[in-house]
C-alpha cells in the first residue's frame, strides 16, 4: 500500500494556529512521491525548501512535507521501497488536517490484484 494510516504525533487541541504532526511510511520511491505532489498540492502555493521539505501555503495555512531518506523494506525474497514522510500542519483546524489526510491518501493509493 502506498500510503499509510499514518499518526498524529503532536496536536494543540484542533485551534488553527496550533500544530500537529503526522508521521507516515509510504511504500514508494522519492521520485513517485515528488511526481504525485502536484495533485496532492492543488490549490496550495508550494515549493522546495531544502533537498527533502516541501512547503505548502494556502492563506494562513502551512504545510510541511518532511520526507526521506529513502530506504528498502525487505520481506522474504521480495523488495520494496520505504519513504518516511512526516506532515507538519501549521494553522489547520483538526477538521481541515482530517480532511487533508484523506486526500492525500486517496492521491497516493494504488490499485492492485
Amino acid at each position: 500500500m502506498a500510503a499509510g494510516r499514518g499518526r498524529v504525533m503532536a496536536q494543540d487541541g484542533g485551534t488553527p494556529q496550533g500544530e500537529s504532526r503526522v508521521a507516515k511510511d509510504m511504500g514508494l520511491r522519492e521520485a513517485e512521491f515528488l511526481a504525485t505532489l502536484p495533485r496532492v498540492l492543488s490549490g496550495f502555493v508550494w515549493e522546495r525548501r531544502e533537498a527533502s521539505v516541501i512547503r505548502a501555503v494556502d492563506g494562513d495555512r502551512e504545510l510541511l512535507l518532511q520526507y526521506g531518506p529513502e530506504t528498502v523494506r525487505s520481506i522474504a525474497a521480495v523488495r520494496l521501497p520505504r519513504l518516511p514522510v512526516t506532515l507538519v500542519f501549521r494553522g489547520f483546524t483538526d477538521a481541515e488536517r482530517d480532511s487533508f489526510l484523506a486526500h492525500f491518501d486517496r492521491r497516493f493509493r494504488r490499485g492492485g490484484g
